[in-house]
C-alpha cells in the first residue's frame, strides 16, 4: 500500500474513533509496526494528529488529553502492580473509598472486585461503574456521582457531579492525575476532572496519590491542589533525588512498590 493510501486510512480512522493504536493499524493495512510509526511521525508535523506511546489521537482545542481507550494499554503491567500493592497495603474491609476515571483507579477496582472485599466505593468513572453494576457480588456499595458524560474519559463531571461528591465523606480517596509539578503539585488537563479530583482530596479523611514514574516528568495546564494536600504517593520506580526531597518537604510518605 502507497503511503498517501495509508495515511489517509490513517485518517479516516482518526475521524471515525478519534484514536489510533500502532498494534491495530498494522494488522489492517498489513504493514510493519515502524511504518505506522513513520506515518504517524509525520502526520503529526503536519499538525493532523497528537502521538503517544503505541498510537496516536486527535486532540480537541481545549482539551489536549489522552482519550481512555489509548489510557488502558500504557503501562498496564505497573498499575497492576501498584493496584495489588495498594489493596493488600491500604483497604481493608468496609473501607469507604473513592476512585477517581484514572485507568489506574480502573485497575485497581478490577482487582478489588475479584477480592470479593465489603466496601463503599464512589466514583465519577462510568467504567467502574459499569464493571460493578454487572457484577455478582452485593459486597460492594457503589455509589455513582453521575452528572454530564464526558466521553474521552467515561467519566462524569460538571455542577451536578461535585455537588454530589460534597455530601459524601470517605476513608479514603486514591487518585491518579495526568501530571505532577514539583512547585505546584497535581495537575489536570481538564479543568472539569480537575474540580471532581480536588473535590476527591477535600472529601477524604486520607489522599493517596497512585502514580507511575512517567507523571513526574509529564506537563499539563490545570492545578488540582498542592502537594500537602495528599498524605502518601506510590508509584513503581525510584524518583530522583530532587523528586524526594520535594515529597519529603511536603510531608509525604513514599512508597514504592
Amino acid at each position: 500500500m502507497l503511503k498517501i493510501d495509508r495515511q489517509k486510512a490513517i485518517e479516516e480512522e482518526l475521524r471515525a474513533h478519534g484514536s489510533v493504536l500502532i498494534s491495530d493499524m498494522s494488522q489492517k493495512l498489513d504493514c510493519s509496526e515502524e511504518t505506522i510509526r513513520r506515518d504517524l511521525k509525520e502526520m503529526e508535523k503536519e499538525k493532523k494528529l497528537a502521538r503517544i506511546h503505541g498510537g496516536a489521537f486527535l486532540p480537541e482545542e481545549h482539551d489536549k488529553s489522552v482519550p481512555i481507550q489509548l489510557r488502558e494499554t500504557f503501562f498496564s503491567t505497573e498499575k497492576e502492580r501498584m493496584a495489588s500493592h495498594v489493596m493488600k497495603n491500604y483497604i481493608q474491609e468496609e473501607d469507604i473509598i473513592m476512585l477517581d476515571c484514572s485507568t489506574t483507579c480502573l485497575t485497581l477496582a478490577k482487582q478489588l472486585l475479584l477480592s470479593n472485599m465489603k466496601l463503599t466505593i464512589i466514583t465519577n468513572s462510568l467504567c467502574i461503574c459499569n464493571l460493578f453494576s454487572t457484577a455478582s457480588t452485593n459486597k460492594v456499595k457503589l455509589i455513582c456521582l453521575g452528572g454530564t458524560l464526558r466521553q474521552r474519559s467515561s467519566s462524569y463531571i460538571g455542577y451536578q457531579t461535585t455537588q454530589a461528591l460534597s455530601t459524601y465523606l470517605a476513608d479514603k480517596c486514591f487518585i491518579s492525575c495526568p501530571a505532577i509539578d514539583m512547585k505546584h503539585g497535581l495537575i489536570d488537563n481538564n479543568m472539569n476532572e480537575g474540580q471532581i479530583r480536588k473535590g476527591y482530596i477535600h472529601q477524604a479523611r486520607q489522599r493517596f496519590l497512585v502514580a507511575d514514574h512517567t507523571k513526574f516528568s509529564e506537563k499539563s495546564d490545570v492545578i488540582i491542589t498542592g502537594l500537602k494536600d495528599l498524605d502518601v504517593v506510590i508509584t513503581n520506580k525510584p524518583l530522583s533525588k530532587s523528586w524526594e526531597q520535594t515529597l519529603q518537604d511536603a510531608n509525604l510518605f513514599i512508597d514504592y512498590c
